[in-house]
C-alpha cells in the first residue's frame, strides 16, 4: 500500500464562547487516511497581529514535520490554533479566548480526528505572545497538557510605559485604559506555577539580541520553573530579534523535543 502524504487542513469550529465560526489549520501526517492509528498533538500558538497561517505561511511547517517522521518514524498531529491579538486568555469586555480554547476548540479536536488519550501525548507551544499563552494553558491546565514549548515568549515582567503595545492591544484592560498592569500583572504565567509542579515540562528558546522581549525576562521565568521544580529546557541563542529569522530557525528544534516527548 503507497501511503498517503501529509496534509494541512484548513477548516472551522463553531465556538459556541466566541459565536464565530472559528478557524485553524490541522497538519495530519503521512498515512493518516490510510490506517486507524491515533496520534498525540501538539496545538500551536500564534504571536501578535498574526492568525493560524502564520507559521506555515512565514515557514514550511507541514514539509519541517514531514522531515521529523522520516527522521525519527515518529508522527504527530498539529493544530495551528486562530488567536487573534488576545493573548489567548479571558478578557474583560472582550473575547474569553481561554474559555474558547478550553471549552470549544480542544473538545471538537479531540472528537474530530484520531487522538491518543492522556495529557502525556498532549503539547501546546507557540511563538511570541502564542509561547505567553501556550505557557498559560499548560500551567492551568496540566490534566490536558503536559509538554509545552515556547519561542521567544512574551512575557515581560514590566511594559515600558512608552511601549506602543499599551496604546494598541486591549486584552489587558481594565474597561478605562488600553493596558492595565493590574490586570496584566493578575494573569502572569508564574501565578500558576505551583499547579504546574510535576505535571507538565517545558522548552523555552529565545535570543539574546531580542528587542522586544528582554532575555532576562525569560531568563527570570525560567528560573521560577525550576526553583519549583518543573523541568525545564532553556535555550539562549544570540545574533537573533524577536522576528522571523529567528522563529524560523528556532521552531524546527521545538517540533522535534515536543515530538519526543509525545511519543516516549
Amino acid at each position: 500500500m503507497i501511503m498517503t502524504k501529509s496534509q494541512v487542513v484548513t477548516t472551522t469550529v463553531y465556538s459556541p464562547i466566541l459565536g464565530i465560526d472559528w478557524n485553524y489549520d490541522a497538519y495530519l501526517p503521512a498515512g493518516y487516511n490510510d490506517s486507524t492509528l491515533s496520534y498525540p498533538v501538539l496545538f500551536m500558538l500564534h504571536g501578535l497581529y498574526g492568525n493560524h497561517r502564520n507559521l506555515l505561511e512565514r515557514f514550511d511547517s507541514q514539509q519541517i514535520l514531514d522531515d521529523l517522521f522520516v527522521q525519527t518514524g515518529h508522527a504527530m498531529i498539529v493544530i495551528f490554533v486562530d488567536g487573534f491579538n488576545s493573548f489567548y486568555i479571558n478578557a474583560i469586555n472582550g473575547m474569553a479566548m481561554e474559555d474558547a480554547i478550553m471549552h470549544d476548540l480542544v473538545p471538537a479536536i479531540f472528537a474530530r480526528y484520531r487522538i491518543l488519550g492522556g495529557a502525556s501525548r498532549h503539547a501546546i507551544g507557540g511563538i511570541s505572545m502564542g509561547g505567553y499563552g501556550a505557557a498559560r494553558l499548560a500551567l492551568r491546565y496540566p490534566d490536558v497538557f503536559a509538554h509545552t514549548a515556547l519561542i521567544s515568549p512574551a512575557i515581560w515582567e514590566h511594559i515600558p510605559s512608552n511601549s506602543p503595545f499599551r496604546q494598541s492591544l486591549h486584552a489587558f484592560t481594565d474597561g478605562q485604559t488600553n493596558w492595565a498592569d493590574k490586570v496584566y500583572n493578575a494573569q502572569l504565567p508564574v501565578h500558576d506555577v505551583h499547579h504546574g509542579k510535576g505535571r507538565v515540562d517545558f522548552y523555552v528558546a529565545t535570543s539574546g539580541d531580542d528587542q522586544t522581549v528582554p532575555v532576562h525576562d525569560v531568563r527570570d521565568f525560567v528560573t521560577v520553573l525550576q526553583e519549583v521544580g518543573i523541568p525545564t529546557v532553556y535555550v539562549q541563542d544570540q545574533g537573533f530579534d524577536h522576528g522571523w529569522a529567528y522563529w524560523q530557525m528556532a521552531t524546527p528544534l521545538a517540533y522535534r523535543w515536543v515530538l519526543a516527548h509525545v511519543t516516549h
